[in-house]
């Protein structure tokens, strides 16, 4: 087994993070109304603030995304399948953390299921694209 090659995992990660916010950003937009009649009616959603935190946490979890695909990928083989399987296990893990906070502000069932569908599709494409430049 060789060693993780850090600078590429960086690299990988924040080219991770950045094809998911492209691909989640319009999501956000798209769905904020009715996130925020179902979260918190009377005050705004889409701050500037929220949105630099999502951009920033996406980009983190991109890096953590690459770093598990290089960690799993002398087990299950170099390629976009291994890539899959990391994009998979990191949105099984944040869908499962954030049933909590979606079960506590009584998001709609209908909208929930949405954005658990897209973020599944947004994560392994965003993994696969990602882990393209890792090499150990």
């Amino acid at each position: 087994m060789g060693k993780i090659n850090w600078g590429r995992v960086f690299l990988g990660g924040l080219l991770c993070g950045l094809v998911a916010n492209v691909l989640g950003i319009p999501g956000w937009l798209l769905y904020s109304e009715e996130l925020r009649a179902a979260i918190a009616p009377e005050r705004p959603f889409l701050t500037p603030e929220l949105m630099a935190i999502a951009i920033t946490v996406f980009f983190v979890l991109g890096i953590v995304t690459i770093w598990l695909y290089a960690a799993i990928r002398p087990r299950y083989g170099p390629g976009p399948k291994t890539a899959a399987i990391a994009g998979f296990a990191v949105w099984l893990i944040v869908i499962l953390a954030d049933a909590i906070w979606v079960s506590a502000v009584r998001v709609p069932i209908p909208l929930a299921a949405m954005a658990v569908g897209a973020y599944l599709v947004i994560m392994v494409v965003a993994t696969v694209v990602g882990a393209w430049p890792y090499k150990e």
